[in-house]
């Protein structure tokens, strides 16, 4: 699938990585002859001047990724249920105008209105022939998407029913926030089939975030946030290899605390519910169809039917729970529904790994699209500058920002049994690889010093020297990568360059034996 090139307006310079990747870029076209080759990295140049990050929301079918990219986008723009459009990929870029482009596979293209306050899911009418459409980009003033461009893609079934668009577009991200309702083995073999469209390790920890969608349903306890950390613990240990992590989340929850459509009207109903007997509402509760069969409740079917569409049962026993606590305006039980629905987890870890991380993470996918651009050219002079190109890659990858990418290859041979590391080695494997900001990288905390994060790299480079001398090629690999981080950590900071350098291991230390 072509990626979509919308209107964008500069929201900060592209980083130095990919900077210099622009530069490789452009010396290549000018010495490619073949008009294909050409245009493959005109294009690749294209994307890499774009000043927003990619960030794909993916998961298996009714996983509840439109309702996430609503509650992200603090609107509903996404289409919800099953309509058409919920089974195309969905671009949102920011732009001063609102509208829907919708790209035919054939080339064509044809403009909508983006109705106010409905969304794509209000132009589905105007789709008529959905199979010939390739993708939608929903161009709009959102501000949220002055940060990042976000990607919204149907659900994929199993692994005999992969969506080619959906893969194609979570391939083409820099980043992918990956939903599991229930997580299981379709989970990762869908997580599995994603890496492999997209290049393999280009996807991985670094830059992919697991998300627990619809905690409400993983028990019937009225308070199902214990088992949903449980579960998403459980997970993000078995999938480190492949996700930074796993945060549990109330997606309708959070949809309706940060869109626009709860209002008081819809506080007083709950007001009017909590001022019932408080035992018989809550057996009311246990069902959607005892709550919306009670003959003789204080609000009327109308008001029930509404706030089951804007916070299901869960979250109308939140709303109790809030009330309770004295929070009975609109923005208080507005504030309290976003803390109680764990979307801050999310949007702080896209915005300090992703956005914080979109220079490497933007220049990793690039590398990757140029690594599968045809290196098998038949044209002599082609060959010739894929071979130079070759070669300029090479020398990038030793870009410190890359460091990290590539250390989630680490992690992959480390489950695989490729690697065997002590336990407290792989803890400062793990932190190097997923890490968002230099002190996390190294085990501190997010505020520690800029001495403190000096000591700790200059404590790490020794340890990892020592898992270089180890006789297993895969982990000399490996461990010099982290080293080579710690040692740019160490000389980038704050008077790194009058910095004594890393004490160095005696020889008999270094030469321990492997496990």
């Amino acid at each position: 699938m072509s990626s979509p090139v919308g209107p964008v307006g500069p929201v900060g310079p592209v980083g130095p990585v990919t900077s210099r990747l622009v530069e490789v870029c452009t010396r290549t076209r000018e010495r490619l002859r073949t008009p294909v080759l050409r245009d493959r990295v005109d294009g690749l140049i294209t994307r890499l001047g774009e000043p927003r990050i990619r960030v794909a929301v993916g998961g298996r079918m009714n996983a509840g990724k439109s309702t996430l990219v609503n509650a992200l986008l603090q609107e509903r723009l996404a289409a919800t249920g099953a309509t058409e459009t919920t089974r195309l990929v969905t671009w949102f870029r920011h732009s001063h105008q609102a509208r829907i482009r919708v790209h035919r596979r054939d080339g064509t293209e044809r403009v909508l209105p983006l109705p106010a306050g409905g969304g794509v899911g209000a132009s589905a009418g105007s789709l008529e022939d959905a199979a010939g459409i390739g993708h939608l980009t929903v161009e709009t003033p959102n501000d949220t998407l002055t940060r990042h461009t976000l990607v919204d893609t149907p659900g994929m079934d199993s692994l005999s029913r992969l969506d080619p668009d959906s893969l194609a577009a979570l391939g083409d991200a820099d980043a992918v926030v990956y939903l599991m309702p229930h997580p299981g083995e379709r989970d990762v073999e869908a997580i599995d089939a994603v890496r492999g469209w997209a290049g393999g390790l280009r996807l991985g920890a670094a830059n992919m975030l697991g998300v627990l969608s619809r905690v409400d349903t993983l028990s019937g306890e009225d308070d199902p946030w214990p088992t949903a950390r449980r579960v998403a613990d459980r997970y993000a240990g078995e999938l480190r290899a492949v996700l930074s992590d796993v945060v549990p989340v109330a997606g309708l929850l959070a949809e309706t605390a940060r869109g626009p459509d709860f209002t008081e009207a819809d506080a007083r109903a709950l007001r009017a519910l909590a001022a019932a007997d408080r035992g018989g509402v809550a057996r009311k509760l246990r069902t959607v169809q005892r709550f919306r069969g009670w003959a003789e409740a204080p609000v009327d079917a109308g008001d029930r039917e509404r706030l089951l569409e804007l916070l299901g049962l869960h979250g109308i026993r939140v709303g109790l729970e809030l009330l309770d606590e004295g929070r009975r305006s609109t923005p208080a039980l507005l504030e309290g529904f976003a803390q109680r629905s764990g979307i801050a987890t999310v949007l702080e870890r896209i915005e300090t790994v992703f956005v914080g991380g979109a220079d490497r993470l933007r220049a990793s996918a690039g590398i990757a699209a140029l690594e599968h651009l045809g290196w098998d050219a038949p044209d002599e002079v082609d060959r010739r500058a894929l071979l130079a190109l070759q070669s300029d890659l090479d020398r990038l990858r030793l870009e410190p920002a890359l460091r990290q990418v590539e250390l989630a290859g680490a992690l992959v041979d480390l489950e695989a049994g490729r690697m065997r590391l002590a336990g407290e080695d792989v803890v400062r494997l793990r932190d190097l690889a997923t890490g968002a900001d230099d002190a996390r990288r190294l085990g501190l905390d997010a505020g520690a010093g800029p001495e403190a994060v000096a000591a700790a790299a200059a404590a790490q480079i020794p340890q990892w020297r020592r898992l270089e001398a180890r006789p297993s090629r895969v982990l000399q690999r490996h461990a010099r990568t982290a080293r080579e981080l710690c040692e740019h950590i160490l000389f980038a900071g704050p008077d790194g360059a009058d910095r004594p350098a890393a004490p160095t291991l005696p020889t008999w230390q270094a030469r321990s034996p492997s496990r």
